[in-house]
């Protein structure tokens, strides 16, 4: 009986740690998607200039946080993604290169999405 009662426990340990690892997962996300935007709507306010290239680096800096947070929780691979086009955001506001800014925050956008579909307790994520 004991033993039931302790793998009954356990099992809803798992579930909750995992309830809340996902929580903290989709947290990021909202975060992220936020600040993306705000970079999104500085661009299209100010085009690419020294505003918009004091928000990537703010958001470069900002990412950098969550990236410390995030790597307990998920795959290294796709951080390091999102982690590259993050530092590619800088500099391309400063060099004034709009279509490519904008599509490495388009890109930032697709991965912080996968990042959060592939923890989501699906059955393809799990088979």
């Amino acid at each position: 009986m004991k033993r039931v009662v302790f793998a009954c426990v356990l099992m809803i340990l798992t579930v909750s740690f995992n309830c809340l690892c996902l929580h903290s997962v989709t947290e990021s996300k909202n975060r992220v998607t936020m600040r993306l935007d705000e970079l999104s709507e500085s661009f299209f306010k100010n085009g690419t200039n020294e505003k918009t290239a004091a928000k990537a680096a703010e958001f470069e800096k900002f990412w950098m946080d969550e990236h410390h947070t995030l790597c307990r929780l998920v795959r290294h691979e796709l951080l390091d993604k999102i982690t590259s086009s993050v530092s590619m955001l800088h500099p391309l506001a400063i060099c004034g290169d709009d279509g490519a800014f904008l599509a490495e925050i388009s890109c930032c956008k697709m991965l912080i999405e996968e990042v959060w579909d592939s923890e989501r307790p699906l059955l393809r994520n799990i088979f």
